[in-house]
C-alpha cells in the first residue's frame, strides 16, 4: 500500500472514530453516564499523592488508561477524538504505525492500577482504534495512602472520604493491614462521628480523657470487630448483595436506639 492509500484509510478511520465519539456523547447524555477522561488535577485534589516514584519504561494495558493531564477535552473516556482540529495529528500517527515507523513511548502517571497520560494522548487514541491492547510507556507512580478500587466519580469520592477518615483517626497507623470498605462515601464521615462519640464515653469509663490510640484500638477491637464478625457469621450480607459489612455496621449504630 502506497503512502497516499495509507493516508486515505487513516482519514477514513479518524472519521469513523469521530462518529463513535458522537454516539458515545449521545448515549452519555441520554443515560446520564460519565463520558469524560479524568483530569490529573482533579484526581490529585481528591486523593493527594504522598510521594512520586519513577518506574522507567513499562508495557501497560491500554484499558487501564483513564485520564489525561492536559488533553482531557480532546478525547472521551474511550479515547475517541472529540475535536476535528486534531485530525492531522491523529492521521499522521496512524500512518506512521502502518508504515512501521517506531514511535517513542508515551508518558504516564500511575495511580494504583490505573494510568493518566502526561504525553502521548493521540498515540493512545490511535492504538485503541486499531485494537491494540498494550503500549509502551514511561511510568511515574504517584503513591497514595488509600487504594482507588474503581476509577469512577464514585470511586474517587470513596477514596477521598477514606483519606479523610484516615487523617482524622490515624486508623491505618494502628491497624495497617485492615481496610474498612464502604459503598457510600458519606459513610466514612459517619464513622468519624461514631468514633468521636465512642471517645467521649470511653473517657467517662476511664475517668479521664481517652487518647486517640486508646480510642481507635478499643473501638475496633471491642465494637467494630465483634459486630462485623457476627454479621459475617450469620451471613447477613446475603440479604444485601450490593453492600459491605461496614455499611451494615453503620446502619446498626445509627439505629441502635430502636433496636
Amino acid at each position: 500500500m502506497n503512502n497516499f492509500d495509507t493516508r486515505f484509510f487513516a482519514k477514513k478511520r479518524f472519521d469513523s472514530a469521530r462518529k463513535k465519539a458522537f454516539l458515545n456523547e449521545l448515549k452519555a447524555r441520554f443515560f446520564n453516564k460519565e463520558n469524560e477522561l479524568f483530569q490529573l488535577d482533579e484526581v490529585k485534589y481528591l486523593v493527594p499523592p504522598k510521594a512520586m516514584v519513577y518506574r522507567g519504561i513499562k508495557t501497560i494495558p491500554i484499558k487501564n488508561i483513564v485520564g489525561s493531564e492536559g488533553r482531557y477535552r480532546d478525547f472521551d473516556k474511550d479515547f475517541l477524538p472529540k475535536q476535528d482540529e486534531i485530525r492531522d495529528r491523529w492521521v499522521s500517527i496512524e500512518v506512521a504505525k502502518e508504515q512501521n515507523i517506531s514511535l517513542p513511548p508515551i508518558s504516564v502517571y500511575k495511580i494504583g492500577d490505573y494510568y493518566i497520560v502526561r504525553d502521548g494522548n493521540h498515540r493512545v487514541s490511535v492504538a485503541k482504534e486499531l485494537g491494540q491492547e498494550f503500549i509502551d510507556a514511561e511510568v511515574t507512580e504517584l503513591l497514595t495512602d488509600v487504594k482507588i478500587e474503581e476509577f469512577s466519580q464514585k470511586g474517587l469520592l470513596l477514596a477521598e472520604s477514606y483519606n479523610y477518615f484516615l487523617q482524622k483517626t490515624h486508623f491505618n497507623e494502628y491497624f495497617p493491614k485492615v481496610y474498612i470498605k464502604l459503598t457510600n462515601p458519606w459513610g466514612y464521615y459517619r464513622l468519624v462521628e461514631h468514633i468521636n462519640t465512642y471517645k467521649y464515653f470511653l473517657g467517662e469509663r476511664l475517668k479521664r480523657e481517652a487518647s486517640w490510640e486508646e480510642t481507635i484500638k478499643s473501638w475496633y477491637n471491642e465494637l467494630y470487630l465483634p459486630i462485623t464478625s457476627l454479621i459475617k457469621k450469620k451471613r447477613v450480607l446475603k440479604y444485601f448483595p450490593e453492600r459491605e459489612v461496614g455499611d451494615l455496621f453503620i446502619w446498626i449504630m445509627d439505629h441502635w436506639h430502636y433496636l
